[in-house]
């Protein structure tokens, strides 16, 4: 009906059951993966497939974890991603559409000061209710950036062959959404 306002429903990042992980090839043949333990964030939708959505996300950069203490530190220092001076990564949607059958999630990302435009292809999994009768939305989104277009530039370089880290960074997210009664 022309002039009725849609109604939105508000998501809340369920921290538990949300992993973001990245890869990056190391000696650039294997991929190394970590995660960002600590995301929160909410999502904004008034269509139920999420279309027209919008969407916050906070990853706190002194989160990450790939398993191994001593490569933990390199990276929150100020060779990767400087924690002590930039706390957190941001991402906002300007828009997420359908394409195909998956929705493409189109925004802004922000790592140290420098933002750039980054689009996820995700697929929207469904809903689902809990055992303790909340209502969840599942995802799986993926997208790559190149690193050094967020000021992230170190690298070795090997042998005369190579280099030690690719510039090119796979992002990769399980997500699960809870529905904030309203």
């Amino acid at each position: 009906m022309p002039g009725s306002k849609q109604t939105k429903t508000i998501w809340a990042i369920d921290p538990v059951h949300t992993k973001f992980r990245f890869d990056a090839k190391y000696l650039l043949i294997t991929s190394v993966s970590g995660w960002f333990r600590e995301v929160e964030g909410t999502v904004h939708s008034v269509n139920d497939d999420f279309t027209g959505s919008e969407i916050w996300l906070t990853f706190y950069t002194n989160s990450i974890f790939t398993g191994v203490d001593e490569r933990d530190k390199h990276l929150r220092s100020e060779d990767f991603f400087d924690g002590r001076n930039y706390p957190t990564i941001k991402f906002h949607s300007r828009d997420v559409t359908r394409d195909g059958n998956g929705l493409r999630i189109s925004g802004e990302l922000s790592i140290k000061e420098k933002t750039q435009g980054l689009v996820f292809s995700a697929n929207y999994l469904g809903n689902v209710t809990d055992p303790a009768g909340n209502i969840k939305a599942c995802f799986e989104m993926d997208a790559t950036l190149d690193r050094k277009a967020f000021d992230i530039t170190w690298n070795q370089v090997f042998d005369k062959a190579g280099v030690l880290i690719s510039d090119e960074v796979k992002l990769h997210a399980d997500i699960q959404l809870l529905r904030i009664p309203g």
